[in-house]
């Protein structure tokens, strides 16, 4: 039960760091990224391009897979993934559909949204494909 909570918690945290770290990292390799996203943080005002809302999309995609990967890692338990995958996907309708669907462009939201809990389960099934497959190299059991 620690471990599952643990590995929520912590699946949470890798999933917000994650896309603000891509992000800081994009932002020192393109400038011009770097000005639209402190017009956003500063302002609250959605001026990137479409080719770098398509670079926030990825980004949460990669945060999502990482996020339930870690969560998969610690608790060992596929309920643990199901249940950040639910908090993620939940928030981030919450706030995309519904509290933010007029400050972004609807693509945007309908991208940001839907490939949410997939990824995180995409991150999980890693998890436990990876350590079946160790275990299976290793002559061991899960």
């Amino acid at each position: 039960m620690v471990r599952s909570v643990l590995g929520v918690l912590v699946g949470a945290v890798v999933w917000m760091v994650g896309f603000f770290v891509l992000a800081l990292v994009l932002a020192q390799l393109w400038p011009d990224y770097a000005i639209h996203g402190r017009e956003w943080t500063r302002q609250g005002v959605f001026t990137f391009t479409a080719l770098m809302a398509c670079c926030n999309l990825v980004f949460w995609v990669l945060a999502e897979i990482g996020a339930g990967w870690a969560a998969g890692k610690i608790a060992k338990r596929r309920e643990a993934v199901w249940v950040l995958a639910a908090l993620v996907g939940i928030y981030l309708a919450g706030l995309h559909l519904i509290l933010y669907w007029s400050r972004f462009p609807w693509w945007y939201n309908l991208g940001v949204v839907i490939p949410a809990v997939p990824a995180v389960f995409l991150g999980g099934k890693l998890a436990s494909s990876l350590r079946a497959a160790r275990c299976q190299a290793q002559g061991g059991h899960l």
